[in-house]
């Protein structure tokens, strides 16, 4: 009984060892490696084809741009986003070399995103983007050089797949509060000016350091102190104003802006002016169209709240006026 016992037990030991080396996936490799052979610091030129279209994006200096379909300044949040994912990928496992097999991965054919990235005039790694895994934490690509599919770590569809128009940095205006010294703000029927006005210790003796202050000149009746409330609203929304979509002279009719619901002047220090026109969406009464410093290759799409916040009249910058 003994006897039979061990056979068994060396029959099983010898089955475990025989499972444990058929089981072992060769094709996982066992230093993951980096996918670009591209340092990500120097990456300069980026060149995506998907679906939506095609896009390249350059480095010039020290700011990215979009520099075909169109020229225009590239998102930074989603350029930062994308360098990031690329420094991430590494190789994890050989998948196949058949052809027949790499639709199912969509690493050819029309859901396939085609990637170059690199430095311009030098190195460049060039591949084929295709689904993630079912975990999501993977993604199957394929060097553009070769017939091998590839699970990779990272997830960097979502940068591959986005329009070109997507890439645009969404920015109107980023200006300094501190800097603003005189707005405008004209309406068809009536202009409001809001002035900055600086006392200074040397002709106001009651003061022991200079005093900034804000009057609203109105085009009717004496100028008047400003509610704090609404003259920040007014300052906040130009330091900071941002498009939600665009239209673009090339592909898009461009709206008129001749009879402007609102047009907005802001005058900083240092000689800096910025004048933005708006008229309403007639498609979408809940957005905008705005003209930056009378410009119509690009024209940006923004919220009615963005235009409310500027669109205020002389009665609304009155304390005792919005309190009744």
């Amino acid at each position: 009984m003994k006897r039979l016992t061990i056979v068994l037990i060396a029959i099983l030991i010898v089955q475990v060892i025989i499972w444990s080396l058929t089981s072992i996936d060769r094709h996982v490799v066992t230093e993951k490696k980096n996918f670009l052979a591209s340092d990500t610091s120097s990456i300069n030129f980026v060149h995506i084809k998907n679906e939506e279209g095609e896009v390249t994006l350059k480095r010039i200096g020290g700011l990215w741009k979009v520099t075909e379909p169109f020229d225009y300044n590239a998102n930074p949040s989603y350029i930062n986003t994308l360098l990031k994912k690329l420094a991430e990928l590494k190789y994890e496992s050989h998948i196949t070399d058949n052809q027949e097999k790499f639709e199912d991965y969509e690493v050819s054919g029309d859901k396939a995103a085609y990637v170059e990235v690199g430095v311009e005039g030098g190195a460049m790694d060039k591949f084929y983007c295709g689904k993630p895994s079912k975990t999501y934490t993977h993604t199957y690509m394929r060097p553009a050089d070769k017939d091998e599919v590839w699970l990779i770590s990272g997830t960097p569809k979502s940068s591959f797949t986005r329009e070109p128009d997507d890439w645009r940095d969404k920015k109107i205006l980023v200006l300094d509060k501190t800097m603003m010294e005189r707005i405008l703000l004209k309406f068809p029927d009536e202009m409001v000016e809001l002035k900055r006005e600086i006392s200074s210790v040397e002709f106001d003796t009651t003061l022991t350091a200079p005093d900034t202050s804000w009057v609203v000149i109105p085009a009717r009746g004496k100028s008047f102190k400003p509610a704090d409330k609404v003259l920040n609203r007014v300052k906040n929304t130009l330091s900071k104003m941002n498009a939600t979509d665009f239209l673009v002279a090339s592909t898009d009719e461009i709206p008129n802006f001749e009879k402007p619901a609102l047009t907005v002047d802001v005058f900083l220090e240092g000689d800096q002016h910025e004048v933005l026109d708006f008229v309403i969406n007639p498609e979408d009464d809940t957005k905008y169209f705005a003209r930056k410093n009378g410009n119509e290759e690009t024209i940006f799409v923004v919220y009615k709240s963005s235009f409310n916040n500027l669109a205020k009249r002389a009665v609304d910058f009155k304390e005792e006026e919005k309190e009744k």
